[in-house]
């Protein structure tokens, strides 16, 4: 199935909480993936441009980096939020990578190849797109963890429709637990790996993310028979999800996302 989340306007409003949520992560993954000034970078899949502006901060006004986005309305968005004159977003796909070039330093990518058929062949096309010695570094999750602590009724409950939706749809809820044997399919040496979670609890508990998630995910959820609107009721679900884990006296846990990464022979 295609990537599922549809609402043009919903997914540019999701893309850039989930920045808040995950940036801080990806940004000590590239810093110990060593990411470094003057490299000419390639980002998979860009969306909203997040990571690409990432990558755009470590290498400085010296390198440069491409985002590649098959989506035309979310690179109009990347562009709308970047003012840093080294980066460039281009159409293409992931998959085949089509008249981006070769010779990068460093090729990138956060929560990509979960959504891809063959995420091995990805990884493949990417280390082809490098110089030897350069660097591949992917930033996957585990969305089959628990998302809440503890886990009430509202969060098993659409903790288990989106994994099922997940399922149904073809996408990989774990692709963060299958990096090192991918990179090790794709003919790369294993990868180093971080892993790491955001967490809060109170008022700060970030129901609002899963919320979000939730509500982009909606249609797919109806197409494949796994809930409906009425059911999720997404206008309410952030302050129902919130009221309780304060009532719980817990906290919301983002998925652990795990960073790989590897230079190419």
């Amino acid at each position: 199935m295609d990537y599922p989340f549809a609402d043009r306007a919903a997914e540019d409003e999701r893309l850039i909480a989930q920045g808040r949520v995950f940036d801080p992560l990806t940004r000590r993954v590239l810093a110990e993936a060593g990411l470094a000034p003057g490299m000419r970078v390639l980002d998979l899949g860009s969306g909203a441009g997040n990571v690409a502006r990432l990558a755009a901060e470590r290498v400085g006004e010296d390198g440069s980096v491409v985002g590649v986005e098959r989506d035309p309305a979310a690179i109009d968005l990347a562009r709308r939020r970047t003012d840093a004159a080294n980066v460039e977003y281009r159409e293409g796909d992931v998959r085949a990578l089509d008249g981006i070039g070769d010779g990068f330093d460093a090729v990138i990518g956060r929560l990509v190849l979960m959504y891809q058929p063959d995420p091995v062949e990805v990884l493949r096309q990417a280390a082809a797109r490098l110089r030897p010695g350069g660097l591949l570094c992917m930033h996957e999750g585990d969305f089959a963890y628990d998302w809440a602590c503890p886990q009430t009724p509202l969060w098993r409950q659409i903790r288990e429709w989106v994994l099922e939706t997940l399922e149904k749809a073809g996408i990989e809820a774990r692709m963060a637990q299958s990096l090192f044997s991918s990179f090790r399919a794709a003919g790369l040496p294993g990868p180093s790996m971080l892993v790491e979670a955001y967490a809060a609890g109170g008022s700060e508990a970030p129901a609002w993310g899963y919320a979000n998630v939730v509500a982009g995910v909606v249609p797919v959820m109806e197409k494949l028979g796994v809930a409906t609107e009425a059911e999720v009721e997404p206008a309410t679900l952030a302050d129902r999800l919130l009221a309780e884990t304060l009532a719980a006296d817990g906290c919301v846990i983002g998925p652990p996302l795990t960073g790989a990464w590897t230079t190419v022979p």
